[in-house]
């Protein structure tokens, strides 16, 4: 049964890039001009870009959409062993064909496949803990501008907490038996928010957690760092 939430993923596909398209009204409108919007906005322009692989693309963002449409109701129904079977069987096979591209070719990289389907290689490769280290490795050693700094810190984080190590960009919170999520332990909080806006990640508090509890995920805000940071 997954026991961590990258919390990263629900917003990078959704609401953290879709500027102009808005906001949930009851959570604060997100700050496109801030360091973090800046930083995410330079990542997912394709812009005048070119890609070496049209068809790998279409492939992985054909598995991000199945990856993101097993999880729409993952917020309600959490605590749900079946579901969380079955997503795990799909993540599991996901994985593997990842895996297989990678052997063939290396990790596809935005020059390889356009920011989108880069992301959706690293989305795939989050939901499976047993890849994750080897696609983490791959995506330090890829030259700069290649992977998304965003997904770069959420696979950080996740491999971290997966060592029993406190995160450095504050993505992961742990499922609790009663169906909430708690935020995992964080080192250096007083520059926590530094370093997520350098990795394009929003303010923690409101922004991201708000928008966590809007995709149905129920946070134990008492887990939360104390403010100010």
């Amino acid at each position: 049964m997954p026991k961590v939430l990258t919390a990263g993923v629900w917003l990078a596909l959704g609401l953290l890039s879709a500027f102009g398209h808005g906001v949930a009204a009851q959570c604060p409108a997100l700050d496109t001009n801030a360091t973090w919007a800046r930083v995410l906005r330079a990542w997912q322009s394709e812009t005048g870009l070119r890609w070496s692989n049209d068809s790998l693309r279409q492939q992985l963002l054909a598995a991000e959409r199945a990856d993101q449409a097993a999880r729409a109701e993952f917020g309600a129904r959490a605590r749900d062993t079946g579901y969380l079977r079955t997503l795990m069987r799909a993540d599991s096979s996901r994985g593997v064909w990842l895996l297989s591209v990678i052997r063939s070719i290396g990790l596809p990289t935005k020059s390889i496949v356009g920011s989108r389907g880069a992301d959706a290689a690293l989305i795939i490769a989050q939901h499976n803990e047993w890849l994750l280290p080897r696609v983490l490795d791959l995506a330090k050693k890829a030259p700069r501008g290649e992977v998304s700094p965003e997904f770069l810190a959420l696979m950080e984080d996740r491999t971290r907490v997966q060592r029993g190590e406190r995160q450095l960009y504050g993505s992961q919170f742990k499922a609790m038996p009663d169906g909430t999520f708690k935020f995992e332990p964080a080192e250096d909080v007083e520059h926590l928010e530094e370093r997520r806006a350098s990795a394009g990640l929003p303010p923690l508090v409101p922004d991201y957690v708000c928008n966590l509890e809007k995709a149905g995920i129920r946070v134990d805000r008492s887990s939360l760092p104390s403010r100010p940071y």
